[in-house]
């Protein structure tokens, strides 16, 4: 495979040093406006105000805004559940030792104003489509798993192109692509090739408003944020709508499922845990992971699910999903049949959870509210309860 052994966009120079001592009076007119042009990614002083007008974020705690030293945005994420500070990212040359503790010794990624950007996630697709910012798209690696059929339009008529490789990104396409930010995960290694790595954190957010309000900075990194933060305020609104609906019940709640013996739940500060007890309901799992979900083994298991009402279930099922199903995925699913009230069930093959559903948690609240008031299925049809009857003979 061929590697491309381009400049490090990760703690390397300036990239305009050259120009940077020079006259404006002996710089052609063209010059002066192409560099005005590119330097604000081709959104200028709207995109400008809008990031300032989002500078405390409202939900998330994986991202912040800095400012440089000439007042210029510069985007700071970390990892929500922990704290710990993961890189800094600019549009622009930044004096990076200049930004405040603990932010100058981090990763500073430089990304290029004009290439667009690469997904590695279903998520990152959906944030930026919910936010108006799809126009930059150019590489995803997880085609095959979109199911919207506008993103999949867009990625069809503007030559999105598939960059998966082995084990990861496929070098010699991303080469010839030479885009301008890679969206990626917290782990990721951002010194790998040089290239313009942005991690994004947004599925540890403890809040689904905060999951959702990740689409700002990726608006942002795709040169619009003014659309971007619009589009959140009126999923921020319609969030809290649908709160001012939902009445207290006393039902508790959890999720996950058994996997190679070990039950996988998200934990008590994961957004999931925040959804129910904005529905209304308790989630009953109090232990949480910093960074996935909290594992538990069988015994600690069923001691939970004897104390539980309703059990969550997210699963792929491409027919109609029976109780059967359920315990075909693992037997000791009956288990937790057989001790619960209600099992509800989010079945992926029918509804987009991973796609379009990540930019719109009301959806996800008013489905449980109604879930929780005793309703068989909630007004957007991605859970309903399922007629409860024992799968064993």
């Amino acid at each position: 495979m061929f590697v491309l052994h381009h400049v490090s966009k990760v703690q390397q120079p300036p990239t305009f040093a050259v120009m940077s001592g020079a006259s404006l009076s002996s710089t052609p007119v063209w010059v002066i406006c192409a560099m005005l042009i590119l330097s604000g990614c081709g959104v200028g002083e709207v995109d400008q105000r809008a990031v300032e007008n989002r500078r405390y974020t409202s939900y998330a705690q994986g991202f912040q805004w800095l400012s440089s030293m000439h007042g210029e945005p510069v985007l700071a994420i970390r990892q929500p559940r922990t704290g710990i500070p993961l890189a800094t990212v600019a549009k622009s040359e930044v004096r990076w030792q200049r930004l405040p503790d603990p932010w100058n010794r981090v990763p500073h990624v430089h990304i290029r104003s004009g290439r667009g950007y690469v997904t590695t996630s279903t998520t990152h697709v959906h944030l930026m489509d919910a936010g108006g910012a799809l126009a930059g798209w150019r590489g995803c690696t997880s085609i095959p798993f979109l199911r919207d059929s506008t993103v999949l339009a867009w990625a069809d008529s503007s030559g999105v192109r598939d960059v998966r490789g082995d084990g990861g990104l496929n070098v010699e396409v991303m080469a010839m692509m030479n885009v301008g930010c890679i969206l990626t995960g917290p782990d990721q290694d951002l010194t790998e090739r040089g290239w313009p790595w942005v991690p994004v954190t947004e599925y540890l957010e403890p809040h689904p408003l905060g999951r959702a309000e990740w689409m700002i900075p990726l608006g942002w990194l795709a040169g619009d944020s003014a659309t971007a933060s619009v589009a959140f305020e009126g999923i921020e609104q319609a969030y809290f709508r649908e709160m001012s609906l939902t009445k207290p019940s006393s039902k508790r709640v959890f999720t996950g499922s058994v996997a190679d013996g070990i039950w996988h739940a998200p934990g008590h500060d994961s957004f999931v845990a925040q959804w129910i007890r904005d529905a209304g309901g308790i989630y009953a799992l109090s232990q949480s992971d910093q960074r996935t979900n909290v594992e538990l083994g069988l015994e600690s298991m069923l001691e939970l699910v004897n104390q539980t009402d309703a059990w969550v279930l997210v699963t792929y099922d491409p027919d109609t999903l029976t109780m059967r199903d359920i315990e075909a995925m693992d037997p000791r699913h009956v288990e937790v049949m057989q001790a619960v009230d209600e099992v509800w069930v989010c079945n992926t093959a029918k509804v987009d959870y991973f796609g379009t559903v990540v930019a719109h948690p009301e959806w996800v609240l008013a489905d449980l509210a109604a879930l929780l008031r005793g309703q068989p299925k909630g007004p957007y049809g991605l859970f309903s309860r399922m007629n409860f009857q024992s799968p064993s003979p």
